[in-house]
């Protein structure tokens, strides 16, 4: 085989493969996370109003970081939760009730707030840890959660 064939499939071998990879790893931290057994018990569509936070992070306990890459959305219904595109694999969208919010801490990090929540979780018979970063985030949720 030439150079020239042979770079004609590598190339596009590198593609498909750097997709599969990436999806694999997309969808194994949405099971990971708690975001997969979130979404089986509080599905979520989109939500026709409420007030919007774009390129959000939070944490989904201790291990899996979703950093800058969700859409959050306060609604009168609840909490809305969707990544950005390149990290849907495997997310289905949340929509969580407020009364699924069992607790809500709020602690100073460095330069920035956060909102630590204890979300019921029915599937496993317990609670979810998430935290939300961002001042204006953590006073809407705060005011949604305590008002």
């Amino acid at each position: 085989m030439s150079d020239s064939g042979l770079v004609a499939l590598i190339i596009p071998g590198f593609f498909v493969g750097f997709a599969l990879l990436w999806s694999a790893i997309v969808f194994a931290t949405a099971r990971i996370s708690g975001w997969a057994s979130l979404a089986r018990s509080y599905p979520g569509t989109q939500p026709a109003s409420g007030q919007s936070w774009h390129f959000t992070s939070a944490t989904f306990g201790r291990l899996s970081s979703y950093r800058n890459v969700l859409t959050v959305m306060t609604t009168p219904s609840g909490l809305f939760l969707r990544p950005i595109l390149p990290f849907r694999i495997g997310h289905e969208p949340l929509l969580i009730p407020w009364n699924a919010i069992a607790e809500a801490d709020r602690t100073n990090l460095f330069f920035t707030q956060a909102l630590r929540l204890e979300i019921r979780d029915p599937r496993i018979a317990g609670t979810r840890r998430v935290t939300f970063y961002g001042k204006g985030l953590v006073e809407a949720l705060e005011a949604q959660i305590r008002g």
